[in-house]
């Protein structure tokens, strides 16, 4: 069991400062990360590399978060969401005990600010009606990240994290309360759950499980201890020579551009075969946010396909126009040559 260390946050600020691009999985101009490290520990985290002592060790509990959350929403534009999604699981059993997710949930509806919470823990369904009153009021969204459909594997990737199927269950039991629902498959790992039956397993259980939308990515191996411990799963989960992934990841933090190309080709091809939306579709947040931060996403989303489906000259432009609006600028020259442009036009001129 982690030790619980109770803290107080001092002059620390609760929020990052404010993204320099926004973020096209989560819709967040902001991060917020409640508990500091994670006793669900899951090993291919990237939480492992921000500290000298094991992520699940201990766990620090922010007593004064939502206090001083309360105070740094006074100059926080109500149009850019939140993310609830940074370096542990806010749900984690600490939860059970101290109710600081709770607590800060209840500052975002107080407040009105828009928020994206991603865990792997049934226990968010206790907070149901706080999704709605914000909901009702901006914009909540609540994401699970979700590697495999196969009970076994999960046990051995993410031991301490639910099983699959539940998670989708919870999905479906707050998409039935109206709240907006996503899975992130994240991280796919090369040999591990990259085949295409692992795939469609995961994409088909979504489909039939309703979720609104998935985003997925890929395992970031950012140096050598991080790589050590990745090489103690592979150990865990099969036979799989260490040249394997210095083929698909060529000495760098993350996959090779034609690994992710093939793979990203393979995954989009599937979820539109099966209905399943790519990014956080614009019906949910068309209207809740701010918006050069609206349009900021529809130009980045479109980009991603664009990008996949060999578009890649139109991709380029959505990308910097992306950059130009998110940033303020509400007439890029560029947006001329953007098929996109009466849309986003007609979102900007809401501003």
């Amino acid at each position: 069991m982690a030790n619980y260390l109770r803290d107080f946050m001092s002059e620390a600020p609760v929020l990052s400062t404010r993204r320099p691009t926004i973020n096209e999985f989560f819709l967040s101009a902001y991060t917020l990360n409640i508990y500091t490290g994670c006793e669900l520990g899951c090993p291919y985290c990237d939480s492992w590399l921000f500290g000298n002592r094991p992520l699940n060790e201990t766990i620090h509990i922010p007593l004064d978060l939502p206090q001083r959350l309360s105070a740094e929403l006074a100059q926080i534009d109500r149009g850019d969401l939140i993310a609830i999604t940074a370096l542990s699981d806010p749900y984690q059993p600490a939860e059970q005990t101290y109710r600081i997710t709770r607590q800060t949930l209840q500052v975002l509806a107080d407040h009105g600010q828009p928020c994206l919470l991603l865990t792997k823990s049934a226990s968010v369904l206790e907070d149901t009606i706080l999704f709605q009153r914000i909901h009702e009021q901006s914009l909540a969204i609540v994401m699970t990240s979700l590697m495999t459909m196969d009970p076994h594997l999960a046990a051995k990737l993410e031991g301490k994290a639910p099983p699959p199927a539940l998670r989708l269950e919870m999905l479906a039991e707050l998409k039935r309360a109206g709240i907006p629902v996503g899975v992130a498959l994240l991280p796919l790992m090369p040999y591990v759950n990259d085949t295409q039956a692992g795939i469609r397993g995961v994409l088909r259980a979504c489909a039939d499980a309703g979720i609104d939308f998935v985003v997925w990515d890929y395992l970031h191996i950012a140096n050598d201890r991080h790589r050590s411990r990745i090489n103690e799963i592979l150990a865990r989960v099969g036979s799989f020579p260490q040249s394997y992934y210095r083929d698909v990841y060529q000495g760098q933090a993350t996959v090779s551009p034609r690994y992710r190309q093939d793979c990203d080709s393979d995954i989009l091809s599937r979820c539109d075969g099966l209905a399943l939306e790519v990014r956080v579709p614009h019906r949910i947040y068309a209207g809740k946010l701010r918006p050069t931060n609206e349009a900021a996403l529809l130009l980045k989303h479109s980009a991603f396909r664009d990008r996949v489906q060999g578009r890649e000259r139109v991709a380029q432009l959505h990308r910097e126009l992306a950059e130009e609006v998110y940033a303020g600028n509400r007439e890029p020259e560029g947006l001329r040559d953007s098929p996109m442009a009466p849309l986003i036009r007609e979102i900007l001129a809401r501003g």
